[in-house]
């Protein structure tokens, strides 16, 4: 018997409705209908709860493999508090790369002061910076759209935050070889390539993390790449800052929050799928 049969047959039991139970818990009639029927299931906590009320020990109630099978199939940030919060991240990253793709298009157009502080040519390096500035808006949309809905799983949301470590190294890559190619250098692979690898090593990692199950690949190096991405991110825009018109430290600005909100997003998602991943793994009691 799966966990929603059990607490139905339990409840009906014990007289209850499901509207008793819900008042009991905190949750409304309709979550807990969800539950019984097998569309979701609760964090490890709430199901503590409705073991207490049901009169049961949580092992009776759920099953350590049921819990882990349910959790990779649920939304990382399934709490209210957590999905809105995650919701805001991805409607300022989407916002800051549709600022950034305005201003790309138009810095193309001879628009007075700002054509002074870049460049109005149309360029395989200037093609590339808005493709990826495209890309970015595209993934923080579908984010936020996913977000929005609650349906952000482990591996929807580890594609999702790996797909701008990927843009990345083509952003830096593309502009490299179309200048080195125009001043009829020659390619050299290891000058550009430890501004590759890092990104490109990370986007695999994230992957990992989020699509294999039972913490086989460590929390902690993905908050060290987020803390890696915010200090050079930081230290980008401090460095360029100063020698910057002030149309140029707009769009620095928002281009730095942008890229800013992607290490947030993605700390902040890595961090609260390892807490449940520890404890579907650990004992329950």
């Amino acid at each position: 018997m799966e966990f929603g049969e059990k607490v139905k047959s339990l409840r009906e039991a014990k007289g209850m409705t499901q509207q008793t139970l819900a008042e009991q818990i905190y949750v409304t009639r309709q979550a807990v209908s969800r539950w019984e029927c097998g569309a979701r299931f609760p964090d490890l906590l709430t199901a503590k709860k409705i073991a207490q009320i049901l009169e049961v020990s949580i092992d009776e109630l759920v099953s350590g493999e049921e819990l882990k099978e349910k959790m990779e199939k649920e939304p990382v940030l399934a709490r209210p508090a957590e999905n809105i919060l995650q919701t805001i991240l991805y409607t300022v990253g989407a916002s800051a790369y549709l600022l950034m793709c305005i201003f790309s298009v138009f810095s193309h157009i001879p628009n007075g002061n700002y054509a002074h502080d870049i460049t109005t040519k149309i360029t395989a390096t200037s093609l590339s910076i808005t493709g990826s500035y495209l890309i970015c808006l595209i993934i923080f949309t579908i984010g936020l759209i996913l977000s929005g809905g609650n349906r952000l799983t482990p591996k929807i949301t580890g594609r999702l935050m790996a797909a701008p470590y990927f843009v990345l190294p083509l952003s830096i890559l593309i502009p490299y070889v179309n200048t080195t190619l125009k001043l009829g250098g020659h390619i050299d692979i290891l000058s550009w390539f430890p501004d590759i690898l890092p990104p490109f090593i990370a986007a695999v990692y994230i992957l990992l993390y989020f699509q294999v199950k039972e913490r086989r690949f460590p929390c902690f190096l993905v908050l060290l790449i987020c803390i890696l991405s915010l200090g050079n991110t930081a230290y980008i825009y401090c460095r360029t800052l100063p020698t910057r018109t002030d149309m140029g430290k707009a769009v620095g600005s928002v281009h730095a929050l942008g890229r800013l909100v992607i290490p947030l997003l993605l700390g902040y998602q890595a961090y609260i799928l390892d807490k449940k991943r520890k404890v579907a793994c650990s004992p329950i009691r």
